[in-house]
């Protein structure tokens, strides 16, 4: 009894020495790991959500600035390329701001001013020819400068709007060009900025009166009560955050604009800016209390169940003594696939002689006049080649088996283009039957033999004729047309078709393996890519040339000396467009 509760004390005792060791150390380390991380995290993140917000700033500045000297060179344009009479004639005013309105709806109307400010001719909806102008600020301001871009004030017409004004010197004397600029149209162009949820962005002269409205408050041509806690720099973006007078933290950045001199200012409340921050924080502290979690019940286990550790390896043992049994079964299985390639290549063999015997009776009574010329020889003949064309097909399969099991070998023979195509062409004739495609041969006279893999070679074409297939699938009048020329010394088999055609941007990559235009399952990119790798390893080229709409051809060229060496000296693709060893 005593050993027993010694015993038991020691295990207690061990049980929360390993407790404390394995959970204490270790849960403070990953705390200050995880403190640490989360600070510099957050200081990365608010610096990026400043260069964010600055970024943006400076994009819509610079848009601005582009919007208003566009419009200032179109009024110098049309000042240069006119004199006071010319402008000022019955209808040329409106056909101006007709050109000028068809370029940009910004314009909302046209006026001419001679030197002494009397506005000499208008087009627009007010009524304002014949007024002077020559006390306001704006003609003042463009007989010095002879170009000017007003604030937004209210004139004659009484409601907020803004000028672009030019002058031009002619004949010792000087005439104004103004427009004005559609307030509504400006004001949707500064607007539009979507920053988070309550992001902002408006314009503010240097006395800090609103150019444009602010959707949290603010009319035009009322003063900005929180203009004097901007920051601002004569050229750049300037970030900061600050309190609003209306209560409520704010993330600003702010520019000017080179064109006027006003102030830019794009902000976004404190809590819509850092949210991500905020979340971020919040899965920071999950990950803390989900470590923790996992860090007692780790030291928990270990500490309460050695003994697992005995049955762990039991297992293992028993998972690897399971994959050393299925390594032998899949050893089995290619043993198999062997075998089975042997049992039955034995009878085809057979078979393969039978039906060289018979043909040969066939040529001997030919040969002695003995053979009758009837329908039932005839079918007879066609009757032993089907029998012929199958045994083969039964030995490819045969190899396939072998191929499995070990590698397989390059078989170079001499091949007849003409007939090599035509028997490639019978394989996917009825599957563009099917699709309503017609496919056309044209082979040119007196073409050569090619030593070449003749099994490798119909893999590349049959692929080619499906991607053809594919691509003239649900289209009229589809034609796919198959070429054979001698090139000096390589022959040029074309598959050309008349499909949807191939993407210039995408020429470049449709022999990458894994690129892919077919929706998913239904190609795995490999394909010409496979192709690509055959042809070039039989000492060949593979080219492509397309247009979108109006169809793709693939042209593959085979040297006529020296296939066999290519061939000998590279390894095999299977069909899968991995590499034999």
């Amino acid at each position: 009894m005593k050993k027993q509760t010694a015993d038991s004390d020691r295990f207690k005792r061990t049980r929360l020495m390993i407790l404390s060791r394995v959970l204490l150390v270790p849960f403070v380390a990953v705390m200050l790991v995880f403190g640490t991380l989360v600070y510099y995290f957050a200081g990365n993140l608010r610096g990026h959500v400043a260069r964010e917000l600055s970024q943006i700033a400076d994009g819509h500045c610079r848009l601005i600035d582009q919007f208003l000297s566009g419009l200032t060179f179109q009024l110098q344009f049309v000042a240069a390329s006119h004199n006071f009479e010319s402008i000022t004639r019955n209808g040329r005013l409106p056909e101006v701001l007709q050109q000028l309105q068809a370029g940009s709806h910004a314009l909302l109307d046209l006026g001419v001013f001679d030197e002494n400010g009397n506005h000499v001719a208008y087009v627009g909806p007010y009524d304002l020819k014949g007024k002077n102008y020559s006390q306001t600020d704006w003609f003042v301001a463009v007989r010095e400068k002879g170009i000017y871009v007003s604030d937004v004030f209210l004139g004659y017409r009484n409601i907020p709007h803004f000028v672009i004004a030019v002058g031009r010197s002619e004949g010792g004397r000087s005439w104004y060009l103004r427009a004005t600029v559609d307030t509504l149209y400006f004001n949707n162009l500064v607007e539009g900025i979507r920053v988070g949820k309550t992001g902002e962005a408006y314009l503010l002269n240097e006395q800090g009166i609103f150019q444009t409205t602010r959707r949290s408050g603010g009319e035009l041509m009322e003063p900005d009560t929180d203009h004097g806690i901007y920051q601002s720099e004569a050229d750049g973006v300037r970030s900061f955050s600050a309190e609003s007078t209306a209560g409520g933290r704010h993330l600003y950045a702010t520019c000017r604009l080179h064109e006027t001199g006003w102030l830019l200012v794009v902000r976004q409340e404190i809590a819509d800016a850092y949210a991500p921050l905020i979340r971020a924080v919040l899965i920071a502290i999950g990950i803390i209390v989900a470590g923790g979690a996992v860090v007692v019940t780790m030291g928990f286990f270990l500490a309460s169940g050695l003994a697992n550790q005995l049955t762990v390896a039991a297992m293992e043992k028993r998972q690897m003594g399971s994959q050393l049994i299925m390594a032998g079964k899949l050893a089995e299985v290619g043993e198999m696939s062997a075998g089975i390639a042997h049992e039955i290549n034995n009878p085809l063999q057979v078979m393969k002689a039978e039906e060289t015997l018979m043909m040969d009776i066939f040529k001997e009574m030919q040969a002695d006049g003995t053979l009758p010329d009837n329908e039932n020889v005839r079918m007879l003949r066609d009757s032993i080649n089907q029998i012929d064309l199958q045994i083969d097909r039964c030995k490819k399969i045969t190899q396939g088996l072998l191929r499995f099991a070990r590698q397989s070998e390059t078989t170079i023979q001499t091949i007849e283009i003409p007939s090599f195509m035509r028997d490639v062409v019978g394989m996917v004739e009825r599957k563009a039957n099917v699709e309503n495609i017609r496919i056309v041969q044209e082979f040119e006279d007196g073409l050569p033999s090619l030593e070449s893999d003749p099994a490798q070679l119909q893999q590349v074409f049959l692929n080619l004729f499906n991607n053809a297939i594919d691509a003239l699938k649900g289209r009229d009048n589809g034609e796919i047309r198959v070429t054979a020329k001698q090139e000096d010394a390589m022959l040029a088999v074309a598959v050309t078709d008349n499909g949807c055609g191939i993407p210039e941007q995408n020429l470049e990559k449709v022999f990458l393996p894994f690129f892919t235009t077919k929706p998913v399952g239904r190609g795995t990119g490999l394909g010409l890519s496979t192709c690509y790798g055959i042809v070039e390893r039989l000492g060949g080229q593979i080219t492509v040339s397309s247009e979108v709409n109006a169809g793709s051809a693939f042209t593959v060229r085979l040297p006529l000396s020296g296939s066999r060496s290519h061939a000998e000296t590279r390894p095999t693709t299977n069909s899968k467009g991995g590499n034999n060893a």
